[in-house]
């Protein structure tokens, strides 16, 4: 894919990665110290940001202290993110806070499972063994732990990503929020 392409991976490394901006609610600084851990055990898997912001600096020193550079890479801001989603062996989310994270969406919509950590909306779209695996927010022992689960089971991550991607797809179309708009205001209407 042209992710793995433009990053000249190696052949049958799996790919971790994530996708926002760098800020601190983010916390991807989480998935910075949870691929130490990994990379520990899985030499081969690499690990990538996309997206950029105020952390960028701060990110970049901690990948090259932990000797992460030849394994970890900022993608930067990118206008294209869903090829390179679809690219993705694994998702992660590590927020400390969420809503419903649309990046979440998106990896699920290209088939991608997801471990994410379980704050805010995270748990109505990721079902733990269905449709990804979710961690307790700021552990990074239990982050890697899960991606390695993750990795170890290629063929259930892809059924995880299938599952994922069904119910988005179902639960995110346009034409379900559409009618679900129009029953809306159909509801707020007086009766005549």
């Amino acid at each position: 894919g042209a992710l793995r392409g433009e990053l000249d991976l190696p052949a049958g490394s799996p790919l971790v990665g994530t996708c926002g901006r760098m800020v601190p609610i983010k916390n991807q600084a989480l998935l910075v110290e949870a691929a130490a851990r990994v990379h520990a055990q899985r030499p081969e898997v690499q690990f990538c940001i996309i997206g950029d912001g105020e952390l960028h600096a701060e990110l970049a020193a901690r990948i090259e202290t932990l000797g992460l550079g030849e394994v970890f890479h900022l993608v930067g801001w990118r206008s294209d993110t869903p090829p390179l989603m679809a690219d993705l062996d694994l998702f992660v989310l590590t927020s400390l806070n969420e809503g419903t994270p649309v990046t979440l969406i998106e990896a699920a919509a290209a088939g991608v499972a997801a471990v994410s950590t379980s704050v805010g909306g995270v748990p109505d779209l990721v079902r733990e063994g269905e449709t990804g695996w979710l961690v307790p927010s700021e552990d990074a022992a239990a982050l890697a732990t899960a991606i390695l689960t993750a990795l170890a089971d290629p063929a259930a991550c892809e059924v995880a990503g299938q599952r994922a991607q069904a119910e988005v797809l179902e639960r995110f179309h346009y034409r379900r929020l559409v009618r679900d708009l129009a029953e809306l205001y159909r509801s707020l209407l007086p009766s005549r």
